[in-house]
């Protein structure tokens, strides 16, 4: 771990550190207020600073171009659905459950792949070969965008009555579906992007994330009661939006470089 942090740019060491205190001091912010840190110590808040801080290093390793990103991504996964369940964000919930895991797997071999065939034209490279996107390609992303935010968000408005009808089982309505429906949407057409080594899939964890914190901050401000969770869930999108823009230069740069290389050779 230390190897690897000495490997991080001065941007990323400066990221992590500073976003692991704010989100440590978030945590024990009770404290600060009188008190006793038991009282905020849940299951829920205890998972959503882990999902923070695994997501923390999923989104650096992604912005570096590096395969360790989908070892991080995996925990970070799993920690967001349970602190989503818990929030009743059903739709995030199905998207992390039956989607992103299955991803995390497939990244971590098609970017193992690039990694290898990237060392074969560079020995000394450690990331993935950036492609970029053709219009034809950006046009097809934008319908797809569309077709399924416009089903997601019908099958999320309906989940309870679905829910309710197979299983008799009653769950709260997510009362703010159409964003929740949205942001999982952008974060389908994200991961797609990613895992295939676009770089404008950076575009997409920008949007993604900007209204992931909007989400998050209209759960907090809807609660009755402070909620810690929720807090540390708008910190985690916020520290994902920052490294998202820095993770879009950092690509844009890989994607020069490659292209100087085949320059070269040529």
């Amino acid at each position: 771990m230390i190897n690897s942090f000495k490997k991080f740019s001065k941007f990323h060491k400066v990221y992590l550190i500073f976003f692991l205190v704010v989100n440590i001091l978030f945590f024990i912010s009770p404290v600060f207020q009188g008190q006793s840190l038991a009282t905020s110590l849940t299951i829920v808040t205890i998972a959503g600073l882990l999902s923070t801080i695994t997501g923390l290093f999923a989104a650096i390793y992604t912005a570096r171009a590096e395969v360790a990103a989908y070892a991080w991504g995996v925990a970070n996964t799993c920690f967001y659905i349970f602190v989503s369940l818990s929030r009743h964000m059903y739709g995030e919930v199905i998207l992390y459950t039956l989607y992103m895991l299955p991803m995390n797997c497939y990244g971590f071999y098609a970017w193992k792949k690039s990694t290898l065939e990237a060392q074969k034209k560079d020995s000394s490279s450690s990331t993935i070969e950036v492609r970029s996107l053709k219009l034809t390609q950006w046009i097809a992303v934008i319908i797809f965008v569309i077709l399924v935010w416009a089903l997601y968000s019908q099958f999320v408005y309906h989940l309870p009555e679905i829910i309710k009808s197979l299983f008799n089982f009653t769950i709260e309505p997510d009362t703010s579906y159409l964003i929740d429906s949205f942001t999982a949407t952008i974060t389908i057409c994200a991961v797609i992007v990613s895992t295939q080594r676009f770089k404008e899939t950076w575009y997409f964890w920008i949007l993604s994330d900007a209204v992931g914190i909007a989400l998050y901050i209209h759960s907090l401000v809807a609660a009755p009661v402070f909620s810690l969770g929720a807090l540390s869930g708008a910190m985690m999108w916020i520290q994902f939006t920052v490294n998202a823009v820095y993770g879009l230069i950092l690509w844009k740069k890989i994607d020069v470089k490659e292209h100087q290389i085949e320059a070269s050779s040529n």
